[in-house]
């Protein structure tokens, strides 16, 4: 990992850009459940207090598309080895029906799993990762599929994958207020 000083500071920035996606009309809307830092308005607040390998930052994100915009879904974004040299692994914490989500949660996406499109795009910030969940969570990607029958649902049967995604929001919802 970096060292201590720079990492508070690029991790500081990047959790002061998340906190401006808490309005509640943007379209990349991430509200905080958890930061490194505590309390997102405590200026004085300067360390991590996290194992020295792992940082770990959860919170919400509010989907638009049709389908998905009943519910939010608790997302974690883990920190670990080299970042931000290194992409976060992305979770997805609420139960969700979708492609591109495995059983466990993990957001399956190509930036994030391919180090080369990470390093490509110059260090990405947390904020722009939350945008790539919120546009793929709207927007499947089944040529991704990390789940081929909900893929080929998607594709082929659009009515029976939004009944499930209905029926799975209806029995993990996370309010949005």
């Amino acid at each position: 990992m970096a060292s201590a000083s720079k990492m508070n500071k690029h991790l500081w920035n990047n959790i002061v850009r998340l906190k401006l996606l808490a309005q509640p009309n943007h379209p990349n809307r991430f509200v905080f459940d958890f930061n490194p830092f505590g309390y997102v308005d405590d200026d004085d607040n300067d360390t991590i207090p996290t194992e020295p390998n792992e940082i770990v930052i959860t919170g919400r994100i509010f989907p638009n598309s049709e389908v998905y915009k009943k519910t939010a879904l608790r997302i974690e974004m883990k920190l670990i080895g080299e970042y931000p040299e290194e992409p976060p692994v992305v979770r997805i914490l609420t139960r969700v029906y979708h492609p591109n989500v495995e059983e466990d949660g993990t957001f399956c996406h190509d930036l994030l799993n391919n180090a080369a499109k990470w390093h490509k795009k110059g260090l990405t910030t947390l904020a722009e990762v939350v945008r790539v969940v919120v546009e793929h969570i709207d927007n499947p990607n089944p040529d991704y599929a990390v789940n081929y029958d909900i893929g080929d649902e998607y594709i082929n049967r659009r009515a029976e994958f939004e009944r499930k995604v209905a029926e799975n929001i209806k029995a993990n919802l996370v309010p949005r207020d």
